[in-house]
């Protein structure tokens, strides 16, 4: 007789973004010739500001526990961020320092959502918000678009909420889709979940990296007291710091952070020494590195834009933020798993299935990679599709064959 797993961990799923990046690096690591586009993480050097805190902090070999909820220098750093980018001023009570933004929306669901308790997002969304919402004893509820559209509206959020309803989760620029909800949706989402006592969790963690000129709406803007409103970022994405895992929820509710801080008390207890010195000097150093960032991926999204119209019957929206593109494949097959796994194995690029995102047919695709593997990459893609193309295609010294 076994010792049966918890039904929580028996009905929780892998996360589809690190099982591609566990193949694609194992099958590197056995010398093939991978291609990588669907990571979500920048290329980007560190900043210098972060490199030279790190070894000044290590050089001092004081590399000791933190405070639970983020130290004093770090909550500093992230609060005048937030009154330059949101232009509201918060005091440290109102401000947790996690290990990622993941850990942050995780700790707020946590300390708000009961058993039952529904939270409304729209698809497609980020692969992590269903599970998460389950493994807090709560009911994902998915808005979505009406035929093809990758957006929702205002007025479709505000029919999916019930007596039920607990939270609103946002993330715009969106993962996977890269839009940008206008700033009527905002205003609409916010003043609601204000006036109905809903709270409402923005996922800000690509709120720099937009492009074309544009801006993402500052929903602080129209909260009035915003005890609501939580404010959910981190520096993985805006300084391709994904190592240092650290991330920040930000709200006028002192209640709320301090339940959040008792979650991660007993879960983590604090943050890492090193990552938290880092991630305060990224904050307070040269911000050009956002800019230098930002024109980079603008220019990696135009390329791939470029290689993706060689490929007939797919379809995609310009994104106008983050470092991907949702594109859809349902042309060539609406099993969106089986494509991605098609394209591993026969082309040896890396792409995640749309189905993991709440809309099947589709594929991220990521321009965080070198302009010259998007190429190479989104020639593999075409190639592997095209029935006409030859059945074998030679990349170095390897051959690749498709049926």
């Amino acid at each position: 007789m076994s010792i049966s797993l918890s039904n929580l961990a028996n009905t929780i799923g892998d996360s589809p973004t690190l099982k591609i990046n566990a193949k694609a690096r194992a099958l590197k690591a056995a010398g093939e010739p991978v291609i990588h586009l669907g990571g979500g993480e920048p290329t980007y050097p560190a900043p210098q500001a972060a490199v030279d805190a790190i070894i000044q902090k290590a050089q001092s070999r004081k590399i000791k526990y933190t405070p639970s909820a983020g130290t004093p220098e770090l909550k500093a750093a992230v609060l005048d961020y937030t009154h330059l980018h949101y232009g509201r001023r918060y005091e440290p009570a109102n401000v947790i320092i996690s290990a990622g933004a993941k850990q942050a929306l995780y700790n707020f669901l946590l300390s708000v959502v009961n058993p039952g308790d529904e939270v409304i997002f729209p698809a497609p969304y980020w692969v992590s918000y269903p599970e998460m919402v389950r493994m807090a004893g709560g009911a994902p509820v998915i808005v979505r678009g009406e035929g093809k559209q990758l957006g929702v509206t205002a007025d479709q959020i505000l029919k999916a909420v019930t007596p039920k309803t607990k939270a609103i989760l946002i993330n715009s620029p969106c993962n996977p889709s890269g839009q940008i909800y206008s700033e009527d949706f905002i205003k609409t989402i916010v003043e609601f979940a204000e006036q109905k006592q809903i709270f409402l969790a923005m996922d800000d963690i690509y709120h720099q990296l937009v492009f074309d000129g544009k801006k993402t709406p500052n929903p602080c803007a129209y909260a009035k007291d915003g005890n609501n409103l939580v404010i959910i970022n981190g520096v993985s994405k805006l300084y391709g710091l994904t190592g240092l895992r650290i991330g920040w929820a930000v709200c006028a509710n002192k209640a709320l952070i301090a339940a959040m801080g008792r979650m991660q008390a007993q879960s983590t207890s604090c943050n890492c020494d090193l990552s938290e010195t880092a991630a305060a000097a990224a904050l307070k150093g040269d911000q050009s590195c956002v800019q230098d960032l930002c024109r980079i991926l603008q220019e990696n999204r135009d390329v791939l834009l470029r290689e993706a119209a060689q490929i007939p019957q797919v379809r995609v929206e310009k994104p106008a933020g983050t470092f991907y593109s949702f594109m859809d494949f349902s042309h060539y097959n609406a099993d969106s798993n089986a494509l991605a796994q098609y394209l591993l194995e026969k082309a040896l690029v890396a792409v995640v299935p749309g189905v993991s995102f709440g809309a099947e047919g589709y594929l991220r695709i990521s321009y965080c990679a070198d302009q010259a593997s998007i190429i190479e990459g989104m020639r593999r893609i075409r190639w592997a599709l095209d029935k006409n193309a030859p059945k074998e295609l030679k990349i170095g010294d390897k051959l690749l064959t498709r049926d």
